[in-house]
């Protein structure tokens, strides 16, 4: 009886779908179209496409009690990467790549969120 496939054409196979995996996953979790807002209580601070950036841009605004937070965005994404809070949960949350998903320091109450065409309305965990 003869085989369909060889070894080496099952290993070549698996290779060419794992290249096609890996690709398809980061085309998903690349922020395109994707605008950060960064808000204060109901009031918008800064609303940025992501596409437009170069590279890196850190911004600082101070929140509620002068409490200090420090954005970075870049094409790839947004964080949190410095806040004055004592619990550091907002920096904890890491780059936010997706629409829908968001970082919050509450005791500033200063929010960051990715937004745009396309992305889920909610994202549940």
């Amino acid at each position: 009886m003869r085989r369909l496939f060889s070894r080496w054409d099952a290993v070549g196979i698996l290779a060419v779908l794992a290249v096609a995996g890996a690709l398809f996953l980061r085309t998903l979790s690349a922020p395109k179209g994707a605008v950060a807002v960064v808000e204060w209580g109901d009031r918008v601070l800064l609303r940025q496409e992501l596409s437009a950036l170069s590279g890196e841009t850190e911004y600082r605004f101070a929140g509620e009690e002068g409490r200090r937070v420090t954005v970075v965005l870049s094409p790839q994404g947004a964080r949190i990467s410095a806040a004055e809070c004592p619990d550091q949960v907002c920096v904890g949350t890491g780059e936010l790549t997706r629409a829908g998903e968001a970082a919050v320091c509450l005791p500033s109450r200063i929010s960051l969120r990715l937004e745009g065409a396309g992305g889920p309305d909610a994202v549940t965990f």
